[in-house]
């Protein structure tokens, strides 16, 4: 009976020994839960940080877009206004040049 006694006394020992590694381990855990909770909720605000932050871009790009296209549309405009001044000019200059007799027609 008190091999039992000693036996049954060893495995008490043995569970309390386990019990309080496995305590141990499970507050390591939770810490290391604690702190890669953390280190997850910090990503997390930096994916949404950059997230808006590329929106931003995006729409900035499409205006910049926007306005390069306006830029280009009054560009051709007044490049066909100056093509239209180019042409009067011409025409004026040949009615000038007509009204007046050359130089090297006239006798001096």
């Amino acid at each position: 009976m008190e091999t039992q006694a000693t036996s049954l006394q060893d495995k008490i020992h043995k569970l309390i020994s386990q019990y309080t590694e496995d305590k141990k381990k499970l507050a390591k855990l939770e810490k290391q839960n604690e702190t890669l909770t953390e280190e997850n909720s910090q990503l997390m605000t930096q994916v949404e940080n950059i997230r808006r932050s590329s929106s931003g871009s995006a729409e900035k790009v499409k205006e910049l877009e926007q306005e390069l296209a306006d830029l280009n549309k009054k560009y051709q405009e007044l490049q066909d206004t100056v093509s239209g001044f180019e042409n009067i000019a011409s025409e004026a200059i040949e009615q000038i040049d007509s009204l007046l007799p050359e130089l090297d027609q006239m006798e001096i």
